[in-house]
């Protein structure tokens, strides 16, 4: 993931913009015999276009090369600065101003979010982001419910109080190292499979019907913090302090 590496860490009002349909209307527009794609269904539309590549390796660098010069001419058309811009994810980008300029192309550049706060993680690899009624979660490896949860208690906080930032963080660490709920270190690895990293063990692998007689002191807690929290929350503290 390719974060800007000076931006802050914690931004307000930030634009998530990608390009319509695009791998479809490039193909299109090139001249595929697109009768067979369904264009209504995007899953199943991404599906029929993937196997196409996958049969024809020559498409992949087609269709790589195009998104990202279409990108690159909207970047260059609304003269979005470096600064400005937050990640550029191949085909569509972050950034911290709202467009002027999104459908002079043959594909539009759609205004996906608005983000009313963004936390980017301290190794600038992953980012947490809060719409009005949501808060999405990338880069972050090995996701599962209950952790997904407390990551996105970090973006609930109050950020208009310090104290309250601060005393917010703290009840959340306190949820990782005291809390009994045992699925909160269960991370699944199969239908019902699961990895808990143990003091003095390390991980190791577990059936479900194991999750009932976990003992919480048993968990290497630490474990979890690092992996999960920690990169978010200092980011917190690096831009609140």
């Amino acid at each position: 993931m390719d974060i800007n590496k000076t931006c802050k860490l914690f931004l307000k009002d930030v634009y998530l913009y990608d390009l319509s349909s695009c791998h479809y209307t490039i193909m299109d527009q090139l001249g595929f015999d697109m009768s067979r794609i369904d264009k209504e269904d995007k899953l199943k539309r991404n599906t029929q276009i993937g196997l196409l590549m996958r049969e024809n390796p020559r498409l992949i660098s087609v269709l790589r090369t195009s998104t990202i010069s279409i990108v690159n001419e909207y970047i260059r058309m609304n003269d979005i600065q470096k600064d400005e811009l937050i990640l550029n994810a191949y085909d569509g980008i972050i950034t911290t101003r709202r467009l002027t300029v999104t459908t002079n192309t043959y594909i539009p550049f759609d205004l996906q979010k608005y983000y009313e706060f963004m936390l980017i993680s301290f190794d600038r690899q992953k980012y947490l982001a809060r719409s009005y009624d949501k808060i999405d979660i990338k880069g972050v490896p090995h996701r599962y419910p209950e952790m997904d949860n407390m990551l996105k208690k970090l973006l609930k906080l109050n950020f208009a109080n310090k104290k309250s930032i601060f005393v917010g963080l703290q009840r959340i660490k306190d949820e990782i190292f005291e809390g009994d709920n045992v699925k909160l270190y269960c991370i699944p690895t199969g239908e019902k499979e699961f990895s808990v990293f143990f003091k003095g063990y390390g991980e190791t692998h577990i059936k479900k019907n194991m999750i009932k007689i976990l003992d919480p002191e048993d968990i290497d807690r630490q474990k979890y913090f690092t992996l999960y929290l920690q990169p978010f929350c200092e980011s917190i503290v690096l831009e609140h302090a």
